[in-house]
C-alpha cells in the first residue's frame, strides 16, 4: 500500500486538528522510510522478479525491523519520543506512534502472508490477507479507500489538492498493478528501495502542503 497510508494520516489530523501535519505524515510512512535504508545496508532483504513488474511478484524475504508487528513498533517508540521532545508534546509523540502502527495494519490487507508478527528472529508467524493477488482490484480499492476517507475528513477547500495529488501519485504506481511493461523497471533491491524512499518523501511533502 502506498497512497492508502495517508488515509490514516487524514483521520489522525482530523481527530486532533491542532496537531502539525508533517510528523503525522512522516509517521504513516515511517516503516517504508526505514525499510529502504535497511535494504541498502543489507539488514533486510527483498527479491525482485525482473521478468514481472507486478507488486505481487516482489518477495519480502526478511524485514523484521521495519515491518513486524511487535519489534518494529517497539523501535518506533524512539522516533516517537524524539517527535514528542521536538514539539514539546507527548500527544504528538503518541500520534506519530499510532500513525506508524497504522502502516502495519493497512499493509496487512494487501500483503501476501509475509508480514512478521514478532520480528525477534527464529521461526516467526507471518500474516497478510493478500489483496495484491488481485492487482487491478487492489489498485482501484486503495484509491477508493483513500478518497472516501479524505471526503469524510478533509475540509472542502482541500478536496481538489488532496484527491488530485493522491491520484497522480497513485497512478505513478500503476505499472505495478497493471503490468504495462514486460519487465520490472526497478530490477534490483537497491533500485526498488531507492524509488520507495523517494516516493514516500514526495508523498509526505504533497500531503503536508495539500492538507
Amino acid at each position: 500500500m502506498y497512497i492508502g497510508h495517508f488515509a490514516a494520516a487524514a483521520v489522525l489530523v482530523t481527530l486532533v486538528p491542532a496537531s502539525p501535519v508533517i510528523p503525522i505524515a512522516v509517521g504513516v510512512a515511517w516503516p517504508d522510510l526505514v525499510w529502504p535504508v535497511l535494504v541498502v545496508m543489507g539488514r533486510e532483504h527483498v527479491t525482485v522478479n525482473r521478468k514481472d513488474p507486478l507488486q505481487r511478484s516482489i518477495r519480502f524475504d526478511s524485514y523484521p525491523f521495519s515491518h513486524s508487528l511487535v519489534l518494529s513498533n517497539l523501535f518506533t517508540l524512539v522516533p516517537a519520543a524524539i517527535v514528542a521532545l521536538l514539539y514539546e508534546s507527548v500527544l504528538l509523540g503518541v500520534l506519530f506512534w499510532v500513525a506508524a502502527f497504522s502502516h502495519w495494519v493497512l499493509d496487512l490487507v494487501v500483503h501476501l502472508p509475509d508480514l512478521p508478527v514478532l520480528g525477534f528472529g527464529g521461526k516467526d508467524r507471518t500474516l497478510g490477507f493478500g489483496l495484491w493477488q488481485y492487482p487491478r482490484t487492489a489498485f482501484v480499492t486503495e484509491y477508493i479507500f483513500f478518497a472516501a476517507v479524505v471526503l469524510l475528513t478533509a475540509r472542502p477547500t482541500a478536496f481538489v489538492g488532496v484527491l488530485s495529488g493522491g491520484l497522480c501519485l497513485h497512478l505513478l504506481n500503476a505499472n505495478s498493478f497493471f503490468g504495462f511493461s514486460s519487465h520490472n523497471p526497478f530490477s534490483t533491491p537497491t533500485r526498488l528501495a531507492l524509488i520507495t524512499f523517494v516516493g514516500y518523501i514526495g508523498a509526505i511533502a504533497w500531503f503536508t502542503l495539500a492538507w
